[in-house]
């Protein structure tokens, strides 16, 4: 009888941490999605993977977070999500600037901005993603 009991509790336990982590991957799921929203918001061009090659560079960029590159003599900041909406977003330092000021707005903590302009560059770029 003392068994029964310990399995149902182990039973109980086991549902509860699932329970736990189902809600925090959903939680990092809005994360993303509250960025991806800013960032539309700011003004960043939502650019689809809808290539093998774009999908195949998208997998290799560092994911959620924000990126700086060269095109053309220009600064561009780019945010990668291979898993959800297997897309980029591009944009430029003003609307970096914007997505910051919503940002704080939000009372949001700002995601981690890569300062290494050579992560992505710009003839990497442009022969991917033709932007």
């Amino acid at each position: 009888m003392k068994n029964s009991g310990n399995i149902g509790r182990v039973a109980a336990v086991v549902m509860m941490l699932m329970v736990l982590l189902a809600g925090c991957a959903g939680l990092q799921r809005n994360e993303v999605s509250d960025v991806e929203g800013l960032l539309l918001r700011a003004g960043f061009t939502k650019v689809p993977a809808d290539t093998q090659a774009k999908l195949a560079h998208l997998k290799t960029l560092p994911q959620h977070k924000l990126i700086r590159h060269m095109l053309n003599g220009q600064k561009r900041v780019m945010y990668a999500d291979a898993a959800g909406c297997v897309c980029v977003f591009v944009g430029d330092e003003a609307n970096l600037q914007h997505y910051r000021n919503l940002e704080i707005q939000q009372n949001e903590n700002p995601i981690a901005l890569m300062e290494d302009p050579d992560i992505v560059t710009g003839t990497e770029w442009s022969d991917v993603w033709g932007r």
